[in-house]
């Protein structure tokens, strides 16, 4: 079985809900995963298909509950569902989430 070529990858806590998981985050031509890490009591991966993906923006995360920081990756799905995370350097996530995103719906990759 040959390794996965990944686009980007970089640590990432995925938000659900109010809670943080820890983990790594993954882009290739077919999808955006997040892995968590072994200590994390949620241990479930997730894995988000780019055609299924509507929209992708940067946002600003909460300290102390004030958005202060510009570091969240926001992905909207054509279901609607959003499902965000919380990246170094996300406007380069961003980035080449939308590229992949362009590649993966302009080459029926699945």
């Amino acid at each position: 079985m040959t390794e996965p070529v990944y686009i980007r990858e970089g640590l990432a806590n995925m938000l659900k809900g109010k809670e943080g998981v820890g983990g790594k985050l993954y882009l290739d031509e077919k999808m955006l995963h997040h892995k968590p890490h072994a200590i994390n009591i949620q241990r479930e991966e997730t894995a988000v298909l780019l055609t299924e993906v509507a929209s992708v923006e940067r946002v600003r995360n909460r300290l102390l509950g004030i958005p202060l920081l510009n570091n969240g990756l926001k992905v909207t799905l054509q279901s609607g569902l959003e499902v965000q995370y919380v990246v170094n350097k996300a406007g380069q996530w961003v980035e080449d989430v939308e590229r992949a995103v362009a590649d993966a719906k302009k080459s029926g990759v699945v």
